[in-house]
């Protein structure tokens, strides 16, 4: 990685806290975003940054977008969808380990309930 991406990277990093912290608002963040980005492309026009793969199956015509019901100016949704879109990107919560620790847990007072029971 050269050291012009670690610099974008490192502005791409404050640029997030920034709106995640509410500091900005989700135009701006857009906006300062995009300069961030174009910053990648080289003199010739060629983006150095990896681009994705692509499915066969799928197709490339945008999708349609859907007209917001509140106004521009009412930030309670603004921030209803904010919070939902945190919530969804919590980490998902490991069960395995947490069955193994209840499984565990349970077993040792059986345990310790029959010890007991017999004395």
């Amino acid at each position: 990685m050269t050291e012009r991406e670690r610099a974008i990277n490192r502005d791409l990093h404050a640029l997030d806290e920034a709106h995640r912290l509410g500091r900005i608002t989700r135009a701006d963040y857009r906006s300062r975003r995009r300069r961030v980005l174009q910053s990648l492309q080289d003199g010739s026009g060629v983006v150095t940054a990896r681009k994705t793969l692509v499915p066969g199956g799928t197709t490339t015509s945008p999708r349609p977008r859907h007209a917001h019901s509140a106004s521009v100016g009412d930030t309670s949704a603004e921030s209803g969808r904010a919070m939902t879109t945190l919530l969804t990107m919590r980490p998902g919560i490991a069960w395995k380990p947490l069955l193994a620790i209840v499984s565990g847990a349970v077993l040792l007072l059986l345990l310790v309930f029959w010890l007991l029971r017999d004395t």
